[in-house]
């Protein structure tokens, strides 16, 4: 942006160069025009910079982002379980979680019983749309006895 704090400085040296009085009201029009301009080329500058330092902020937050998400998932998913199509099942580490689908999107979410623990009622939102899933009040849990005495009857 440099080029642009040169052009007004340019347009400085041709207004002098013309010898314009700044006395004169087209005088006075010219200088606040190009003092306008100025004022503009800086603030723009600024705004390039502080841009160009944000895009490298969030680059370096993607980055670390995409590392923890390596680091998280590497847990739940081994290399051996893709396949040709690039599907993979999730194989999990801990017998403590079990899976709900949604109702909405049929994306398989995983819930940890430790999340379900609380005193206070938590809801399970899908991470696909976003819809409620599961809520670990009273009238959830006996709907997910129910199911899981009725899937271990028809074993």
């Amino acid at each position: 942006m440099n080029d642009l704090i040169s052009r007004v400085a340019y347009l400085r040296g041709l207004a002098a160069g013309l010898g314009i009085e700044e006395s004169s009201r087209e005088g006075k029009l010219f200088t606040e025009i190009i003092d306008v301009i100025d004022a503009l080329a800086e603030a723009i500058t600024e705004l390039e910079e502080d841009y160009a330092e944000l895009a490298d902020y969030t680059e370096a937050i993607d980055e670390d982002l995409n590392e923890l998400e390596d680091d998280f998932y590497e847990d739940y998913v081994d290399d051996e379980d893709y396949d040709d199509d690039d599907d993979y099942d999730i194989e999990l580490e801990d017998d403590d979680m079990f899976s709900v689908e949604c109702p909405e999107c049929h994306e398989i979410v995983y819930i940890d019983d430790d999340m379900l623990e609380d005193d206070d009622v938590v809801e399970i939102l899908c991470p696909n749309c976003e819809r409620v899933v599961f809520v670990n009040d009273e009238k959830s849990f006996a709907d997910f006895d129910e199911i899981t005495e009725d899937s271990e009857e028809g074993d």
